[in-house]
């Protein structure tokens, strides 16, 4: 079966997404070259290799899981996360720290000298400034502070911010920019981008592959709010027993209450808890 099996809605959803939409990027960070293409521009490595792509990898540390969008491999057997972030009120720094602590910790083995811990980038793309500092790519980096300013030191943790609201004259900020469009394009200085975009827009294939992706998607999404809506019930629920004891306590009769339009079950339950 091909695009029919998708709703209209669902076919809308998918034509209209663009790169920085996760639903998107997951799968394009999946194709060959893309990740790498975007690493080299945006952190100047233009030697850079990615052997290993792993799109949605979940990284659990001591009291949270972290989902990664894009966890990438060097051939050098660094990491480097790539992050994509629409929605502002983030807190983007203390995120960034923290997703890298959480890389830095689940790849680390037991017992592996100081030395040996690997070197972990995260490149954190958002459709805002996230630094309010009017840069396209900030990199961010600890440094030591002396009497002759700040020395960077080397702790084999990089950060670097980029975003789509600032516009230069530059390949890094041409590249956010497209990031931006949810039409295919063909631009000769990112063919691997171009590749997959025009793979997953304009063939039957890459198309469905996208719609089966806002499909489920939105069944997660179903599902979540559904849990949400249990829960809240339940502590609805929880709410009118324990008004219920009260009203018990302060002398109502179970009549009163029935004719408040209060459950029996909820009547006979709080006169055994009263």
């Amino acid at each position: 079966m091909g695009l029919e099996q998708y709703t209209k809605s669902v076919r809308e959803t998918a034509d209209n997404l663009r790169i920085i939409d996760d639903a998107l990027f997951r799968l394009m960070a999946e194709k060959e070259g893309v990740c790498q293409e975007i690493l080299r521009t945006l952190l100047d490595m233009p030697s850079l290799n990615v052997v290993k792509v792993t799109a949605q990898s979940v990284v659990k540390s001591l009291h949270r899981e972290v989902t990664l969008d894009a966890l990438c491999v060097l051939e050098n057997g660094e990491y480097i996360n790539v992050e994509m972030q629409k929605g502002s009120g983030n807190d983007d720094v203390v995120r960034t720290r923290f997703h890298a602590a959480a890389l830095t910790s689940a790849y680390t083995p037991k017992g592996t000298d100081f030395a040996d811990v690997p070197q972990v980038t995260i490149l954190y793309i958002t459709e805002y400034d996230a630094l309010n500092n009017g840069q396209a790519v900030t990199h961010v980096k600890r440094c030591m502070k002396t009497k002759g300013g700040f020395i960077p030191v080397y702790d084999k943790e990089d950060i670097f911010f980029a975003n789509t609201e600032i516009k230069e004259d530059s390949d890094k900020s041409e590249l956010l920019q497209l990031f931006l469009r949810n039409k295919a394009f063909d631009d000769a200085k990112f063919p691997e981008i171009s590749k997959a975009v025009k793979y997953f827009k304009e063939t039957e294939g890459g198309r469905s592959e996208v719609c089966k992706t806002v499909e489920n998607y939105a069944k997660i999404y179903a599902e979540e709010a559904a849990a949400e809506s249990r829960r809240e019930g339940r502590k609805e629920g929880e709410n009118i027993l324990a008004d219920t004891v009260v009203r018990l306590r302060q002398g109502e009769t179970p009549e009163q209450l029935a004719a408040r339009g209060i459950g029996q079950s909820t009547i006979d339950l709080a006169m055994t808890i009263k």
